[in-house]
């Protein structure tokens, strides 16, 4: 009697639709960082000027005044009104940036130190989107309440206390870089900084037509919606990366939590003849100094090309004009951060990541060169090609700071690299505009010409960066630590340890005994 064969089992199609899902989800669960990024800072750059027009409209209706732009460049003409009005709307925009910035300085060190100790680095990434949730719902329900504006302050608290964008930067710059390897490293941060120009661009020009036509609710609903998906993403998608080879300072335990957390911070401040330290520092001064020529040249361009009298001649009021800028300066922005996401992976087969500093630092200067000195419309547009490169700085010296340093350090490191954007964020604009207000009536481009100036500064770090990296390879060097009796440590080969030293985090292998 013949024995019945059983057909082979049928594999279920859900089952591998799922898988199928699965592996896609995994492929692009390395780039969630990049989303929320750009999500975040969408939000961002929609609250900065949303913000300074909403207090600023606030301020005037309650003067019984009403705000023309054209009246800065007559202030002889302003009635006594305005001319408070205009006084305590600056206090207030500047007393708001100051309540965020400041705790943001503080916060953002406690973050990198407890990161860095505890190993949990998303901390980074959804604190500070959280404080923009609670920020952008506070405007909100003002608006709707119809509350005293003076509630802001609270908004703007729970932002610095939260880390703010300083605390997010530091984040995704060490998820950036330690989920890629090393020659990897920066295409990832450049195109992190793409993202933050495109959300810089998109966010200027839909605040421009949207407060326009519909006031300001909606564009504050929807930045609430950007932050709320970018806090989401940070949250429940995105994985902590694995901690295989911890620090030797971070493996002592004294007892003390304090000590045991903040002290490894120390070690940044003692260079001394070490040669890693040097870089670092100066890697981060040229990133600071450069930050603050950018920041502080924001919103000092708008006011300068405002008063152009050659674009008042194509435009018939201070909305088109106010448009045609806005316009303008996104492209730039466009066009930087494509060229930031493109061109360093040319640029480094002939030339330096300090080198690659170099051209952006020239770019940012040859492009505020011509716009100081043109007087012509057309010719104006030219600035966007001299601009291309001015982002460049910015992913070059994250990536040289973190070939000096163990990735269980990171946190730390890139905190204390960015608290200071804290400061210069309301610092910057408020010293450009100081010169700008001051010599307004006998030279108004003088502000730009000092911003040149300034750029030496950076230029000056960079030019002594090469020098200590001339003729040295561009591979991680371990900064000097001192030594640990550690089992682990002990029985490993010394050619295993040069492997681990070389690798991000996310590369190195787990022993059978781990």
């Amino acid at each position: 009697m013949a024995l019945a064969v059983s057909p082979p089992p049928r594999q279920n199609n859900s089952d591998s639709k799922c898988e199928k899902c699965w592996h896609v989800f995994d492929v692009i669960q390395k780039y969630f960082v990049e989303i929320a990024l750009f999500f975040f800072f969408l939000s961002r750059h929609m609250t900065l000027p949303l913000f300074q027009e909403y207090v600023t409209n606030e301020i005037y209706l309650k003067h019984n005044v009403k705000f023309l732009a054209q009246d800065y460049y007559s202030s002889a003409n302003l009635s006594v009104s305005t001319r408070e009005a205009e006084h305590d709307s600056a206090l207030s925009i500047l007393g708001l940036q100051i309540a965020e910035g400041l705790p943001a300085v503080i916060t953002v060190v406690i973050l990198g130190a407890v990161s860095d100790r505890t190993g949990r680095r998303r901390i980074m990434l959804w604190l500070p989107c959280l404080g923009s949730v609670l920020y952008c719902l506070i405007y909100v329900l003002i608006m709707y309440t119809g509350y005293n504006i003076d509630g802001l302050f609270m908004a703007s608290a729970f932002r610095g206390l939260s880390g703010s964008m300083t605390a997010f930067l530091a984040g995704a710059t060490y998820f950036g870089i330690n989920s890629v390897k090393p020659q990897e490293r920066v295409a990832r941060l450049s195109i992190q900084e793409f993202l933050n120009g495109g959300a810089y661009a998109l966010a200027n020009i839909m605040v421009g037509f949207w407060v326009k036509d519909s006031g300001f609710l909606e564009p504050y609903w929807f930045a609430l919606i950007c932050a709320l998906i970018s806090f989401l993403i940070c949250y429940f998608l995105i994985q902590e990366l694995p901690v295989e080879r911890e620090s030797p300072n971070r493996r002592r335990n004294t007892g003390n939590l304090l000590k045991d957390t903040f002290g490894p911070i120390v070690k940044y401040f003692r260079c001394g003849q070490d040669k890693s330290l040097i870089k670092i520092w100066l890697a981060t001064l040229a990133f600071q100094t450069y930050a603050l020529v950018h920041i502080g040249q924001e919103n000092t361009i708008v006011m300068y090309l405002s008063g152009q009298t050659y674009l008042h001649k194509t435009k018939y009021d201070m909305s088109g004009i106010s448009v045609s800028i806005g316009v303008f300066l996104s492209v730039i922005m466009v066009v930087a951060g494509l060229a930031t996401a493109l061109t360093p992976a040319v640029f480094k087969k002939f030339l330096s990541e300090s080198s690659i500093v170099m051209v952006g630092l020239t770019s940012k200067a040859l492009g505020t060169l011509w716009i100081a000195l043109i007087r012509n419309e057309t010719a104006l547009y030219f600035a966007i090609l001299l601009l291309a490169f001015e982002l460049l700085p910015f992913p070059m010296l994250r990536s040289i700071v973190s070939r000096d340093i163990a990735p269980a350090d990171q946190g730390s490191l890139f905190a204390l690299m960015h608290c200071g954007e804290s400061i210069i964020f309301f610092l910057g604009p408020l010293m450009f505009m100081a010169i700008f207000a001051n010599t307004l009536h006998y030279y108004k481009a003088l502000v730009l010409i000092v911003s040149i100036i300034m750029l030496i500064l950076p230029f000056c770090f960079t030019l002594c960066l090469k020098f200590f990296t001339f003729k040295k390879p561009e591979d991680y060097e371990r900064m000097e630590e001192p030594e640990v009796t550690n089992s682990t440590e002990v029985n490993r080969e010394p050619s295993e340890l040069s492997t681990l030293a070389s690798e991000p985090i996310s590369f190195i292998q787990l022993s059978t005994n781990t």
